[in-house]
């Protein structure tokens, strides 16, 4: 018999062992035959907006350096509009965004394909869509400041507070303020749904913002990049690991994890249904659920979605709404729902600039 057959007969067995015992399986426990082939393809091509996750990128390659990754970083609404283009024929191996709402709607719509990872029991519920969308993070969505212009006394703590600032102290923050633009940013979009869906007074907040003329930005690495050299001096929901990147090498940047209620929210990863090489997605989509891939995440200052995986450092703050990776979601992309809440915010940020879509612009 053929040592392929021998193979998939090892996976099998393995995989009865792990589950008679009931036990967690270290590393990426991977079936030998998808470990086999996706030596065999050697290589694995990613889309994502994930950019701080090299040094996760470099603990699989020392386990797997077989494999070579190639890594195209985009917005979400390109990453999007690459998948279905390409949907005819050979296309990314994982895709990977922040962009939740936008990646069960790519699922949805049948362009993943499943996989049933050997970590799907330890994962927490609301981390894992039809075998097909992996939340990979927990991660909190904050305030983000400039400890230099903004003094303790005009520092927000929760939403309530930020409202009477921008409402009491307008001056201070017109002009100095930035925001990802929900029109041109999916992740924008999602968070401004789910804080119109939580927060009472969101739309008396997104005013009060708009008061203020932000900058509405695509590109996280422009916001903080203004924030840290005092362009301005406060951005609202920003990703607490990729701020806390910038807070560990400049003390002039503060963040503020709100009180009354905060988001959290993951980076979810799919197989594309024609993935190239889809056995090496597989096994790095592994590698990202085990406990030793989890830890790598935690290593770079981002909380991992796993419950029995030591996080960052940041205590956990009370207020969490855990932003679940379903269907949901799709609520957020409903068309009429989608015109009313972009209707009402561009009428909150009338007059507001937009940065360029070119991220690498000032």
């Amino acid at each position: 018999m053929s040592g392929a057959f021998w193979l998939a007969l090892l996976g099998v067995v393995t995989s009865l062992v792990l589950a008679g015992c009931g036990e967690e399986p270290d590393g990426p426990a991977t079936a030998p035959r998808t470990r086999w082939a996706a030596g065999r393809e050697g290589a694995l091509t990613i889309y994502t907006n994930t950019s701080l996750m090299g040094p996760v990128l470099e603990a699989f390659n020392r386990r797997y350096p077989e494999i070579h990754i190639r890594l195209e970083d985009m917005n979400s609404t390109r990453m999007a509009d690459r998948v279905v283009a390409e949907a005819g024929g050979p296309g990314a191996d994982l895709v990977w965004s922040s962009a939740m709402d936008v990646q069960i709607k790519l699922i949805n719509d049948g362009y993943a394909q499943t996989y049933r990872s050997p970590h799907r029991a330890a994962l927490p519920d609301g981390s894992i869509w039809r075998d097909q969308g992996f939340g990979l993070t927990a991660e909190p969505v904050v305030f983000a400041y400039n400890r230099r212009l903004l003094p303790p006394e005009l520092t927000p703590r929760s939403h309530a507070e930020l409202i009477d600032l921008f409402e009491k102290h307008g001056e201070v923050f017109r002009g100095r303020t930035t925001i990802y633009d929900a029109e041109r940013s999916g992740v924008a979009l999602m968070q401004l749904s789910s804080d119109v869906q939580i927060y009472p007074d969101a739309w008396r907040l997104v005013e009060a913002l708009g008061r203020t003329r932000p900058r509405l930005d695509t590109s996280g690495q422009r916001m903080m990049g203004q924030l840290a050299d005092g362009r301005v001096l406060f951005a609202y929901n920003m990703n607490q690991s990729y701020g806390e990147t910038w807070a560990a090498r400049d003390p002039d940047i503060g963040l503020v994890t709100p009180t009354d209620y905060h988001l959290s929210v993951s980076r979810v990863a799919f197989i594309p249904r024609n993935a190239a090489h889809p056995n090496a997605a597989r096994l790095f989509l592994d590698f990202l659920l085990s406990r030793e891939g989890q830890r790598a995440i935690a290593r770079i200052g981002v909380r991992p979605v796993r419950d029995d995986v030591e996080a960052t450092e940041r205590p956990v703050v009370a207020g969490v709404h855990v932003v679940r990776v379903g269907p949901a979601l799709l609520a957020n992309l409903d068309r009429m729902r989608r015109d009313h809440l972009l209707t009402r915010w561009n009428q909150a940020m009338a007059g507001s600039p937009r940065a360029p879509l070119d991220p690498n612009a000032p």
